[in-house]
C-alpha cells in the first residue's frame, strides 16, 4: 500500500506558483466525455433540446441528458461535477446601463428550481454564484399559485409568475422576485442560470414550464422582446470555462509523496467543499493548520456551485480496491417521483440528495450518479453504496441484496499522459437543507468536524476486493 501524503513544505511556494499558472491555464474547457446514466426518458431529453434548444437568449439545455445527443453544443455539456437529476439553461449577456429584464414564467411539476447570477471569476478562474431566489421564493402572479410552499398541491394551477433582474448591489431590502447583478458596468458580461431538478415523470426537462419569456426594460422605458431585446443584450453560448488548470494539477501530483494515488486516501476522507484552492490544492498539504494558512477556507464556492447546496467530496484511488462502498445515513426528503400530489413528507431535511462519481477537477465530468429515490434503505434509512468498473461488479452488489452500484468511469479525464485512470472522484450532494437540521453539512463551520456535526449522516467509505464484497452476502433491500 503506497504511503499516505504527509505534510509538504512547499505549500506556500506552490501557491504562489497557482497565481502565476491560473492566469495562462485556469480558461482551459474541459473535454467532452460520454456520461453513463441520464435521468430522463430519451424522448423526453430529445423533445426538451428540440423545444428550448433555438432560443436567441437561453443557451440549449444543458445536462447528462443532452449531450450526447446528435449536434448538441459544447455548452450543453456538463463539467463541472454535474448531477444526472438537472437540466440547466445558460444565458450570458451584457444589460445596457440603466435597463433590467423582466421574465415571465411559469413554476414546473419538478423537485426544485432556482435563478443563480454567475460571480465574478476569482482565483484559478474559478466562478462561484452569486445572487440567487429559488422557487418557494418567489411570489406568484395575481391569481395563480406556487406549489412549491411546504403543504401546498403540487399539482396546483394557474402557475404563473414576474421575475426581474436589476443593476447594482444586492439592497438592504430587495425587492420581491428580483436578483442583482452587483455591478452596473454595461461592458461586464454577466451570466445566469436557471436549475431544474427531477421533473416528474412524463414531464420534460423544465418539469413542462417552458422558458420564461425575455423583456428588456430600457432607460428610456422602451420594452423591447424577442428578437430585438436579443440584438442588445449579445448573448453568447460560451462553454464553461471554471474548471481547475491542468498543469497546477499535474505539478501537485507529481510532487506528493504518493503520485500514484494522491490525492486518494486509504481510507477515503470526505470532507465539505468550501472553495477550489482548498479542496482542490489544499488537500495535498496534510497539516490541517497550514493548509488553512496557505489556502483559506472561506465559503466562496468554485466550479458554478449551487448556493442552496453543501457539498461533500472526497478523491479515490482504485489502487487501494476495486471496489469502494459509501455508507451512511440518508436524510429525509420529499418524494416527488412519479407525481406526488403534495410534498411528502412535508417536514423533510434536505429538498434533494445525491451521491456522483466523476473525474478530475480538471475537467470536472461527471460519470454515474444516483439519487434520493434511487436508493435502497435499511433499517435506521441506512444505505450503503458500491462504486466500481462494470467487470469488477459482484453478483450482490445490486438493490435486491440492499445496495446500488454505480460506475465509477474513466478517472481523470483530461487530454495528457498524465491523466490516471484509475484516480477519481466521489460528490454527494445536500440540498436546500432545513435550517433546523442541525445535522446538515451546512452545519459545519470549521473544516474537519464534518464527522462531529453530521453524525451517521456523515458518509463512510472502505475499498474492498471483489471476493471480499462478495463475501457479504445478501442482506435483502
Amino acid at each position: 500500500m503506497a504511503a499516505t501524503p504527509g505534510p509538504h513544505p512547499t505549500a506556500p511556494r506552490r501557491a504562489l506558483a497557482a497565481v502565476l499558472i491560473a492566469s495562462a491555464a485556469a480558461l482551459a474547457i474541459a473535454t467532452p466525455a460520454r456520461a453513463d446514466l441520464t435521468y430522463l426518458p430519451h424522448h423526453l431529453a430529445v423533445e426538451t433540446n428540440q423545444k428550448y434548444g433555438h432560443d436567441c437568449f437561453w443557451a440549449p439545455p444543458k445536462g447528462m441528458d443532452y449531450a450526447t445527443l446528435p449536434n448538441t453544443k459544447p455548452i450543453q455539456t456538463p463539467n463541472l461535477f454535474p448531477d444526472v437529476g438537472s437540466t440547466y439553461f445558460v444565458a450570458q449577456y451584457k444589460l445596457p446601463a440603466g435597463a433590467s429584464l423582466t421574465f415571465h414564467g411559469k413554476f414546473g411539476h419538478q423537485r426544485y428550481m432556482s435563478w443563480t447570477m454567475f460571480g465574478r471569476p476569482g482565483a484559478l478562474g474559478q466562478i462561484a454564484s452569486a445572487d440567487h431566489l429559488r422557487d418557494f421564493q418567489i411570489e406568484p402572479d395575481r391569481g395563480s399559485v406556487n406549489p412549491f410552499l411546504p403543504g401546498r398541491s403540487r399539482k396546483g394551477g394557474p402557475r404563473r409568475y414576474t421575475f426581474h433582474v436589476v443593476s447594482g448591489p444586492i439592497p438592504a431590502r430587495r425587492a420581491p422576485n428580483t436578483i442583482y447583478t452587483q455591478t452596473t458596468d454595461p461592458d461586464v458580461r454577466l451570466g445566469m442560470s436557471i436549475r431544474n431538478y427531477l421533473p416528474d415523470r412524463g414531464r420534460d426537462g423544465t418539469g413542462d414550464a417552458g422558458l420564461p419569456k425575455l423583456v428588456l426594460n430600457l432607460a428610456d422605458g422602451t420594452k423591447l422582446r424577442g428578437g430585438e431585446a436579443c440584438a442588445m443584450l449579445d448573448p453568447i453560448e460560451d462553454a464553461s470555462r471554471s474548471t481547475f488548470p491542468a498543469p497546477l494539477w499535474k505539478s501537485l501530483v507529481a510532487d506528493a509523496p504518493d503520485p500514484v494515488n494522491a490525492p486518494a486516501v486509504d481510507p477515503p476522507r470526505w470532507e465539505k467543499f468550501w472553495n477550489a484552492l482548498y479542496n482542490v490544492a489544499g488537500i495535498f498539504i496534510e497539516d490541517p493548520a497550514e493548509r488553512a494558512a496557505t489556502y483559506p477556507p472561506d465559503a466562496i464556492g468554485g466550479f458554478q456551485s449551487n448556493p442552496d447546496t453543501s457539498y461533500l467530496l472526497t478523491p479515490i484511488s482504485r489502487r487501494y480496491g476495486r471496489l469502494l462502498t459509501v455508507s451512511g445515513k440518508m436524510p429525509t426528503v420529499p418524494r416527488t417521483l412519479p407525481a406526488s400530489g403534495r410534498w411528502i413528507p412535508r417536514d423533510y431535511q434536505v429538498r434533494y440528495w445525491s451521491l456522483c462519481s466523476g473525474s478530475s477537477a480538471v475537467t470536472g465530468l461527471g460519470y454515474d450518479c444516483v439519487y434520493d429515490q434511487q436508493v435502497p434503505l435499511r433499517k435506521g434509512r441506512r444505505y450503503t453504496l458500491v462504486i466500481g468498473r462494470p467487470g469488477d461488479r459482484p453478483a450482490n452488489a445490486r438493490r435486491e441484496c440492499g445496495y446500488r452500484w454505480i460506475n465509477f468511469g474513466k478517472g481523470e479525464s483530461y487530454d495528457d499522459p498524465a491523466s490516471r485512470g484509475w484516480v477519481g472522484t466521489m460528490y454527494m450532494r445536500f440540498m436546500a437543507a432545513d435550517p433546523g437540521w442541525k445535522q446538515a453539512p451546512q452545519q459545519v463551520e470549521v473544516p474537519g468536524t464534518e464527522r462531529e456535526v453530521m453524525g451517521p449522516y456523515y458518509p463512510r467509505s472502505k475499498y474492498w476486493t471483489k471476493s471480499e464484497f462478495r463475501q457479504l452476502g445478501c442482506r435483502g433491500g
